[in-house]
């Protein structure tokens, strides 16, 4: 077959590949809000099933393994002093230990919570989300009281972490508590962000700065710079 033969056979099969009608499922036409929903549930239902399964099993491990099943003396202890549940930490987001240093810890801060509720507590009917949201409450108590607000008014991620806000706010405005400073709240605030909760050491890798780009790198080498820069300029004024 000559070279214009087939050149005439390919353009024939292209023309007749566009003349079919493709015909899409009406969703893909039309939004189907019905449709969406049912994929929210089961969505929803899947992740709870797994991620909680996921967080409540490991929690509970860790806390009867490192902690002899005993909330008591994690929370007497930060668990930057435990030598070996810091080991395991530091072995996190690696091959051998695919999680995150943060999952581990809200798992086990998680269980420890969990373990002094009452088994028909608010708290537990929660998806883990917003549970891990609420951990941000000291009290078990206080804990329960918003969980049973959560629970009543169908409230999402966002709304939870904004209700954990604002009963922060009440607590630091409650008679002879006196109000932190600006100051300490940012410099806190840029703490928390940079530094794991449970080992006490930068939250970040050298394996992080290896998965970046050059551009990426630069960018934030231009950032640690500038931060330098307004640290020192934080410690002049305080003297």
């Amino acid at each position: 077959m000559s070279i214009v033969s087939k050149t005439t056979s390919v353009a024939k099969r292209s023309e007749a590949i566009a003349a079919e009608v493709i015909d899409l499922p009406a969703s893909a036409e039309q939004a189907d809000s019905a449709l969406v929903e049912r994929a929210v549930a089961h969505i929803r239902e899947v992740v709870a099933r797994t991620v909680s399964r996921g967080l409540d099993d490991i929690g509970t491990y860790l806390l009867q393994e490192f902690y002899d099943n005993d909330p008591e003396l994690y929370f007497s202890s930060r668990s930057s002093k435990h030598a070996s549940l810091s080991m395991l930490i530091e072995r996190c987001e690696s091959l051998e230990l695919p999680v995150s240093r943060t999952f581990l810890s809200n798992a086990l801060r998680l269980a420890a919570v969990t373990k002094q509720l009452p088994r028909a507590s608010n708290f537990r009917q929660l998806p883990p989300s917003h549970r891990v949201e609420l951990l941000r409450v000291r009290a078990p108590e206080k804990l329960e009281q918003l969980a049973s607000k959560v629970v009543e008014g169908g409230l999402s991620v966002q709304k939870v972490r904004m209700l954990v806000q604002k009963e922060h706010g009440k607590e630091a405005s409650e008679p002879g508590r006196k109000r932190s400073p600006e100051i300490l709240k940012a410099a806190e605030a840029c703490l928390r962000v940079l530094r794991n909760e449970e080992t006490g050491k930068l939250l970040f890798r050298r394996s992080d700065v290896a998965n970046m780009t050059g551009e990426q790198r630069a960018k934030v080498d231009a950032v640690v710079t500038s931060l330098e820069k307004r640290v020192a300029e934080l410690r002049r004024i305080l003297g």
